[in-house]
């Protein structure tokens, strides 16, 4: 007997209602496999889990063999072609209605990649997980406790309950948030910070060793190999195999922080300046403001720049009461050096700086 991850779109077949409508039975374009052989049902995008654990009942069959499934066929140009193709026939032995089955778990425990095509598992950690997912995840810890005046605590050990299956330890689970909280220690977060009442005392626990990779019992160091981590930055870490340490993780959020601080702070920035840019416009399409100007230049013995400053903010601060000082100068400052280099706008009536840019 083999077992297989087998991935299955709904855009081409529509695998659940095929199921339904089949009495728990499916054909599948096949010829790897063996009667007898057990196959994962993987549901790829938006689902991202295992849905079906079926077995093989039948294989080698011929199109004309198979199941007449042409309506569950997204896809019947891609139906018929698979004319000339041998089907196996599954049989579902069970279905999995949670997310206990999903790719974060999938690669928590030793699945690299997305399923993308038929594939045998034959790493043990992986199998164990995929023929006792409820046993090996609950809550982020597993339902076996060693007795309570043991003073060592083990993880990984291998014991026989029906079959072999890897345990996590709910006492090392308690003595690691007795001692470290339930603050994330890759983000920080707080849930009951976060959420009130209800977010009190919850925090997954990442276990720094994979339990995937764990193959015979050992002594476990709550200080060293355990950490309370928040489900979403234990998602990240296992993005990665091996996964990524938790100074890794921290690394990656204070670069992604800074990243997005500078980008903010060019974008306020920019929206500063281009509202600058708006009111110095409006300014310069004020008559009043440049024929003032044009005036006091224009004044017997000249006039000093500091009495035009002070002048136009007298008279406008309340109209513009946005402008700053240097906005002012900067308006002023131009005003003066084009007059100055153009002789002939001084002939004008009134001169009016057209800001550029």
């Amino acid at each position: 007997m083999k077992y297989w991850i087998v991935p299955s779109n709904d855009s081409t077949f529509r695998i659940g209602d095929a199921i339904a409508a089949q009495d728990g039975l499916v054909d599948w374009r096949t010829d790897k496999l063996s009667e007898g052989d057990i196959v994962f049902i993987y549901k790829t995008v938006p689902e991202k889990r295992i849905h079906y654990k079926m077995e093989v009942m039948k294989v080698k069959m011929i199109f004309e063999e198979a199941m007449e499934q042409e309506p569950y066929w997204t896809d019947k140009e891609l139906y018929y072609s698979g004319y000339i193709s041998f089907y196996a026939r599954f049989k579902l032995l069970e279905e999995y209605k949670d997310d206990i089955m999903s790719l974060h778990h999938l690669h928590e425990h030793g699945y690299q990649g997305i399923p993308r095509s038929v594939r045998e598992i034959k790493e043990e950690g992986l199998l164990d997980f995929l023929l006792h997912p409820h046993q090996m995840v609950n809550e982020d810890v597993y339902d076996v406790d060693y007795p309570e005046d043991d003073e060592l605590l083990y993880e990984g050990a291998l014991m026989t309950v029906k079959a072999n299956k890897y345990e996590r330890n709910q006492k090392a689970r308690r003595e690691c948030v007795a001692k470290k909280g339930y603050r994330c220690l890759a983000c920080g977060r707080d849930f009951e910070a976060t959420y009130g009442e209800i977010g009190r005392n919850f925090i997954h626990v990442h276990h720094l060793t994979p339990i995937s990779s764990i193959g015979k019992e050992y002594q476990l160091n709550v200080d060293t190999d355990l950490a309370p981590v928040c489900p979403n930055c234990h998602y990240m870490l296992h993005r990665r195999n091996p996964p990524y340490t938790i100074e890794e993780l921290q690394t990656k959020l204070q670069e992604q922080s800074t990243h997005v601080k500078k980008k903010t702070s060019r974008k306020a920035a920019e929206v500063r300046l281009v509202a600058e840019a708006a009111m110095l416009r409006n300014v310069n399409d004020d008559l009043e403001v440049s024929k003032l100007i044009h005036n006091m230049m224009e004044m017997d013995g000249g006039t000093m720049m500091k009495n035009i400053y002070s002048v136009c903010i007298g008279m406008f601060q309340d109209k513009y009461n946005n402008m700053k000082p240097n906005d002012w100068r900067h308006l002023i400052d131009e005003y003066v050096r084009k007059v100055t280099n153009r002789p002939d706008l001084r002939e004008d009536e009134v001169f009016r700086y057209v800001m550029t840019g």
